[in-house]
């Protein structure tokens, strides 16, 4: 990922830090409303600091050996922490509710070209995001 790119997302994390709560509470209830099944998980299987959007942000893009690739990231969290592996199952449900929820918590400051090194980060190459897999490709050609 590209130094400006980075800028942007980690502009965007700290933009978060002071309206934390109302960013936590909007993604729950988007994610509630969208995939209800996703949020009883997290709701029953996580303590309720676990479920903080900003803390996991930080937590995801603090590891700068993979800055800007979240996939990678969460496939390791996955490996040795609850929370990724209750994250990885359900990725384009969170990934799509997280980008609803930047647009709203952070209007004006989430540009165009924000969004975009968002969503090349949440897929973890520089393709746009939610582009379908080769799998699902091949179902659609099938």
């Amino acid at each position: 990922m590209d130094h400006r790119s980075r800028s942007l997302i980690l502009t965007n994390i700290v933009t978060l830090f002071p309206i934390a709560e109302q960013a936590d509470a909007m993604f729950a209830n988007r994610l509630l409303e969208t995939y209800p099944e996703v949020y009883r998980l997290f709701a029953l299987e996580l303590e309720p600091q676990e479920r903080s959007l900003v803390l996991t942000l930080r937590l995801m893009f603090g590891n700068s050996r993979h800055f800007g690739e979240v996939l990678p990231i969460v496939q390791e969290l996955s490996r040795s922490h609850r929370i990724g592996r209750l994250i990885e199952p359900h990725y384009q449900a969170l990934a799509g509710t997280l980008l609803w929820t930047l647009r709203r918590s952070l209007g004006a400051g989430f540009t165009i070209e924000a969004e975009l090194a968002w969503q090349r980060a949440l897929e973890g190459r520089p393709e746009p995001a939610f582009a379908p897999s080769k799998a699902e490709g091949r179902k659609a050609i099938a």
